[in-house]
């Protein structure tokens, strides 16, 4: 604080033009009661900048911290077990059936040869073989040579084509998704059956005509209210498509919507891969837009069910915008 006795000046506080002193930091003007109140109140900003960092310090090193990596550190363990789990049940399966049809082939090659084993040990002790005798034991050897070469044909095949039954795992950072709340306030628009009139909420606008052609994205969803009428539509379509007004009109479209229902290309799939359409009130819905992968994903936090949607980009071509759309069908 500096003073100042300048008769022109007033107190900010009360106006009074005795005992002046100015305030550096803010460099308002106060009498000498007002100036220590001013002060005061400065202290007790500190004394709250103060709390509020020893709140983030502790929280930064805080038992709150540990225990949450803690519980991601077991989440990943559990996954990874799992993972081993499943990879020695698929291992020991794969062994036994090998040892099943190395046991099978040799021993049924076993018994054959067995057989001219004897008969040569005593067909030699007797000295009764001739040329028949022979060229009948030369033609049943030769025929075991495919049997012999067939064993050695067995070979390990890994699918690479195959769903893998190991689901990948992921840091999935949720500071960085939009969270779309979804209104109570539709907007009303014709059904695509001509006759019927619907409630529908148009999501697909909420970020101004967002369009993707790389990287990975996601958009959550908060469902405030769902009941047996509505019906919530999750996909994409391109951009090259989006003056096709209805969604389910566009060739272009692939998602997810209600019945249990998957459009791929704009054509209709039901109980596509295993799609229930499981959606309640409270409900949070993640779409995500993966350009690199060419895929998109539909993922309910609450069950926990994911669904995957890979996007032939000749019939949906870059960039994509996301369509999502609440419709409400009116009894």
């Amino acid at each position: 604080m500096a003073s100042s006795r300048r008769q022109n000046i007033s107190c900010a506080t009360c106006g009074k033009t005795a005992g002046i002193f100015t305030c550096r930091g803010c460099s308002e003007n106060f009498c000498l009661p007002h100036t220590n109140e001013h002060r005061a109140a400065i202290e007790k900003q500190m004394d709250n900048i103060t709390h509020i960092h020893d709140q983030f310090k502790q929280a930064i090193s805080g038992p709150s911290t540990e225990e949450f990596q803690q519980s991601l550190m077991q989440q990943i363990g559990r996954w990874e077990q799992e993972s081993i789990r499943k990879i020695q049940q698929v291992a020991n399966d794969t062994r036994q059936q090998l040892a099943i049809i190395v046991r099978d082939r040799t021993e049924n090659i076993k018994d054959k040869v067995s057989q001219i084993t004897v008969q040569l040990k005593r067909a030699r002790q007797d000295g009764e073989f001739f040329e028949n005798d022979l060229k009948e034991w030369s033609d049943k050897l030769k025929k075991f040579q495919p049997l012999l070469t067939k064993q050695q044909k067995i070979k390990i095949n890994i699918d690479k084509n195959s769903v893998p039954f190991i689901s990948k795992i992921s840091l999935h950072d949720l500071s960085n998704d939009s969270l779309v709340q979804s209104t109570n306030e539709p907007s009303y628009a014709t059904n695509y059956d001509d006759d019927i009139q619907d409630e529908c909420e148009d999501y697909s606008d909420m970020k101004e005509q967002t369009e993707y052609s790389e990287g990975e994205h996601s958009i959550r969803f908060k469902i405030d209210q769902y009941d047996r009428n509505s019906s919530i539509l999750f996909g994409i379509t391109s951009k090259d498509a989006s003056g096709i007004t209805n969604p389910f009109d566009n060739p272009t479209l692939y998602g997810w919507t209600g019945e249990n229902s998957v459009y791929r290309a704009g054509e209709l799939y039901q109980n596509y891969r295993g799609y229930k359409s499981d959606i309640q009130t409270d409900d949070i819905l993640m779409l995500g837009i993966n350009c690199d992968r060419e895929i998109i994903t539909l993922t309910n936090e609450r069950t926990r069910q994911r669904y995957e949607l890979g996007i032939d980009t000749t019939k949906c071509p870059l960039p994509w915008q996301p369509s999502v759309r609440f419709f409400v069908n009116e009894e």
